[in-house]
């Protein structure tokens, strides 16, 4: 990640890429790293849907 910057998503600080939107976030059932898609509003919170990871499949909401 190029430039990246650290943001706080449920809790837990995240690394995140401002020039691609990817913030690399851990599963809350097996804690693997997932790249995920996250936009931020104008006051500078993140914006994220969820994802579910890509190792156990397990939905993690926004919210942790």
């Amino acid at each position: 990640m190029t430039d990246a910057q650290t943001i706080v998503l449920g809790g837990m600080e995240c690394d995140y890429d401002p020039q691609t939107h990817i913030a690399t976030i851990y599963c809350a059932n097996c804690s693997e790293q997932n790249e995920v898609e996250v936009w931020l509003d104008q006051d500078g919170r993140p914006e994220y849907a969820g994802f579910v990871c890509e190792k156990c499949g397990s939905f993690n909401t926004p919210e942790g």
